[in-house]
């Protein structure tokens, strides 16, 4: 049974066309194509205020037997002049028309524009960001599970994590525990030209060393061609080990990081996870509904700064970070973002994480970063897996 929240994502889409007076929108995006009709196979989603079609490009067999939407409103082996001929049918011949426009190429824009001439294009993107943000329950039962299959990636960490094997190993067993329990193996961002494996996993002297890619505990990668991931070096006991390789259950991501030592730590690395850990729970129990996300940056930092470890906070100058979470659903990095500027509000059945690292210069970084769902008075830590510094 096709639930009332999944046929109402149209409808609340074409109400805030109608609001912003946009009078089309062309959507190709495989993500936002699924979000409103169920399928991810090759379409065209066009949305006017008051009606909507979905042209298919390939596989209709597919479209028909995944999609929520009414079959009537579904037309095969269309391009984008078919879209233009129907929105004319509709009576719209001009107009603003609603493009992604942070993900389609310049070329197919291009070419786009050639053939809605009549129509001025604007930026469609924030506000179906905006709309994705809210998860319904359907979703969030959908995180859940994706929560779950991340801790078979932890528990392989306790069962094989040893001296002489290498990250890529590591990530490797990591991976394929995850795939076992149903990761569909993919790592969806909504960024241009981001390029990384699986997930970062660093160790050692690579824990020092943070990718241009983000501001956080990165990996050095393989190679200079994908700088970001696990790498060749081989773990060392005493090591501390970070592991950050996200999951995806029916397109919805769990985003999740655990830190690991091999064999003991010593008491400097104990009392700094210690800290992470109170800045994490004081930052945590904050949450709720209403709540700025400058509101939670600045309660994490003056936290780090109580504990005297605002020094380490983020990183080490001049690579700190600059937020401490993100929003997460059909992409593991969605609004909002967390930033120590940022005046958005957060909002009940948001999904977010909270990550936060610390760096010291002499022994290595801690992570610990949790899923969370935002309730009206308070939130729902969704992470499985303990909240502890693992010694393996």
């Amino acid at each position: 049974m096709i639930s009332k929240n999944k046929t109402m994502r149209l409808k609340i889409f074409q109400k805030r066309l109608s609001e912003l007076e946009i009078d089309a929108a062309v959507l190709i995006l495989s993500r936002d194509i699924f979000y409103y009709t169920g399928t991810a196979q090759p379409c065209i989603l066009v949305v006017t205020q008051n009606d909507y079609f979905l042209i298919v490009r390939r596989a209709l067999d597919f479209v028909l037997n995944e999609t929520w939407i009414d079959i009537s409103k579904i037309l095969n082996n269309g391009s984008f002049k078919e879209a233009l001929l129907k929105l004319k049918e509709l009576g719209i011949n001009k107009g603003k028309l609603g493009l992604e426009m942070d993900v389609i190429p310049a070329e197919l824009f291009l070419k786009m524009m050639r053939i809605f001439a009549d129509f001025k294009p604007v930026n469609i993107s924030e506000e179906i960001m905006m709309q994705r943000m809210k998860k319904d329950q359907e979703e969030i039962d959908l995180i859940r599970t994706a929560c779950n299959i991340m801790k078979a990636g932890h528990q392989r960490v306790l069962e094989v994590l040893s001296e002489g094997m290498t990250e890529l190993e590591l990530a490797a067993e990591v991976e394929y525990a995850h795939r076992k329990a149903g990761h569909e193996g993919i790592l969806s961002m909504r960024n241009f030209d981001f390029y990384i494996s699986r997930g970062p996993l660093s160790s050692g002297e690579n824990l020092f060393k943070v990718s241009g890619f983000s501001n956080t505990i990165t990996g050095v990668g393989l190679s200079p061609a994908v700088p970001a991931g696990p790498s060749l070096r081989k773990i060392k006991s005493g090591d501390i080990i970070i592991v950050d390789i996200p999951t995806c259950y029916q397109g919805y991501h769990c985003d999740e990081t655990r830190t690991y030592v091999l064999g003991k730590a010593c008491a400097e690395v104990t009392d700094l996870f210690k800290a992470l850990r109170d800045i994490s729970d004081n930052v945590i129990a904050s949450l709720k509904d209403g709540i700025k996300c400058s509101e939670i940056f600045d309660k994490a930092y003056f936290c780090a700064c109580r504990l005297g470890v605002e020094e380490y906070f983020l990183g080490l100058t001049p690579r700190k970070g600059n937020f401490i979470g993100h929003g997460i659903g059909l992409d593991a990095n969605e609004p909002p973002i967390l930033f120590e500027k940022s005046n958005f509000d957060l909002r009940s059945n948001f999904v977010i994480t909270i990550e936060i690292h610390l760096t010291h210069p002499e022994h290595g970084a801690v992570k610990l970063e949790d899923m969370i769902l935002i309730k009206e008075n308070g939130c729902e830590i969704l992470s499985v897996t303990e909240r502890e510094m693992f010694l393996v």
